[in-house]
């Protein structure tokens, strides 16, 4: 189906385009019915009848239409699990795009013949676009409302007026089947128009005016791109009814209709969008700012234990990890001599050392004032830890000599070693291999946190700009104090 239509669209503005060019009389280039049935796989139509290239070419853009119709008001269906009255709203009018381009399509198709089945079909298609327009006016006069009320819930009496506007179309309309008001047909079934016409677009553009006058008292409510959508709504539709009233022969208000609610919806999509992602980037940029210290950009406290807390319940007995308390010495004089901007130098400074010289796997967080706390996770290795911290040691102390300034760092460890056996192999991680036990647990997390304190302030109380390394002992379960003096690198 989507191939025939295809092909029938280029042929149309093909044949189209040479008729303006002059190549061709405009309009008279005519595709015999049996063609029109191969292309668009339709039945015969009653009467043999032929069918114009004009007829053809809304037909083909009008099924078009339906199409991608569909494809918006499925997708706005699956994109919002919410379905709010706006929603609803959305999806109504894409429904009524759909029937308003089929009824249109069906009084092009019907128009070239004469037999008893096209009587009533004609009559019937053209009533339905009618009668569909207008009420299409009052859900995008809803549509209008629902997005600049901002929930207030005083209704504008320009809505009830669009409201008043529809049914007074519809009603018309209803009279002109039997008046010949706005339209009607003559003996072979031919579309005229009738005298009262204009009004029946009259009263389309006033409801469209009276919509326009809603979007502009309300624009303060409205984004730039929502507004500059919406406006975009009012171009294309009355310069269609504006051409279609002075030109007879085009159906262009249908079409016109269609690709400005798309326009409008498509960049409602996109702002939706973009309210999306603004609001997700705030709500990132909130939940940092909670978890991480403002001036080194490290976890604060609080969120640093969450992270090293649920490391420490996923520990098995074979795992491994240092807890390190890492404390800048005589921090106090360093501010009281220098000045605090050189004091929080020196804290972002190490904070920065840290970051560098340990893995983004490890977790680094700012304890408070000077004092910093580092899990490093997976090893406890001592020739790891000596390593480490000699660079930190040999960087702070570098950086000391180039800004003439004392300053170093005392370390606390407390260090957690994997439980072995003889044959010195790991516990097995499940109960069914090895021993059978249950490997889980094992750490306590405020004790590994009261184990390195300890070793830290044995660091300042004994020998400062080292480290001190606590054992501490799983078997047990009860942490002992095995401390090991660190050395200055």
């Amino acid at each position: 189906m989507i191939a025939r239509m295809t092909e029938a669209w280029i042929f149309a503005c093909g044949f189209l385009f040479l008729s303006f060019r002059g190549n061709a009389p405009p309009f008279r280039g005519i595709m015999t019915h049996e063609r029109a049935r191969q292309v668009f796989g339709a039945v015969s139509v009653e009467g043999g009848g032929r069918m114009t290239v004009r007829a053809m070419f809304h037909i083909c853009m009008e099924l078009w239409g339906i199409f991608i119709c569909l494809i918006c008001a499925g997708g706005i269906f699956i994109a919002t699990p919410q379905k709010t009255r706006r929603t609803r709203i959305k999806i109504l009018m894409q429904i009524a795009c759909m029937l308003l381009l089929g009824a249109d399509a069906l009084s092009w198709y019907f128009h070239v013949d004469a037999g008893e089945t096209t009587y009533y079909m004609v009559r019937i298609s053209n009533f339905s676009v009618f009668c569909i327009n207008y009420i299409f006016m009052s859900f995008f006069a809803t549509y209008v409302w629902l997005t600049v009320s901002k929930h207030q819930h005083r209704k504008p009496a320009a809505l009830y007026a669009v409201y008043a506007l529809s049914v007074i179309g519809i009603l018309l309309l209803i009279i002109t089947q039997f008046t010949g008001l706005f339209y009607y047909f003559d003996d072979h079934n031919l579309y005229h128009r009738g005298n009262f016409y204009l009004l029946s677009q009259a009263i389309a553009v006033l409801g469209i005016a009276l919509c326009l006058f809603m979007l502009i008292s309300y624009r303060k409510n409205l984004d730039r791109i929502i507004f500059l959508s919406m406006m975009s709504f009012f171009v294309l539709p009355v310069l269609a009814t504006i051409y279609q009233a002075l030109a007879y022969g085009f159906s262009l208000q249908c079409l016109a209709i269609v690709i400005s609610t798309q326009i409008m919806f498509v960049m409602d999509t996109v702002e939706m969008n973009m309210r999306f992602h603004s609001q997700q980037a705030a709500y990132e940029k909130a939940r940092y700012e909670a978890e991480h210290d403002g001036m080194t950009g490290l976890l604060n406290k609080e969120a640093g234990y969450k992270h090293m807390r649920k490391y420490f319940d996923r520990m098995d007995l074979h795992d491994e990890a240092m807890l390190m308390f890492v404390d800048i010495d005589d921090f106090k004089i360093i501010n009281d001599t220098y000045g605090h901007t050189v004091g929080d130098f020196w804290i972002r400074e190490v904070a920065s050392q840290l970051r560098h010289i340990y893995r983004q796997d490890d977790i680094i967080c700012r304890y408070g004032g000077d004092e910093f706390i580092v899990l490093i996770r997976n090893t406890a290795s001592e020739q790891v830890l000596e390593t480490t911290l000699g660079m930190f040691f040999q960087q702070l102390t570098r950086t000391s000599e180039q800004r003439g300034q004392d300053v170093h760092c005392s370390v606390g460890v407390c260090r957690i070693a994997a439980i072995r056996i003889s044959g010195n192999r790991d516990i097995s991680r499940n109960t069914d291999e090895g021993n059978g036990e249950d490997t889980r647990g094992g750490v306590d997390f405020d004790q590994c946190v009261k184990q390195a304190d300890l070793a830290l302030y044995e660091t300042k109380r004994f020998n400062k700009g080292t480290f001190t390394v606590y054992n501490y002992d799983r078997p047990s379960h009860h942490p002992q104090s095995a401390p090991r003096n660190g050395r200055k690198v």
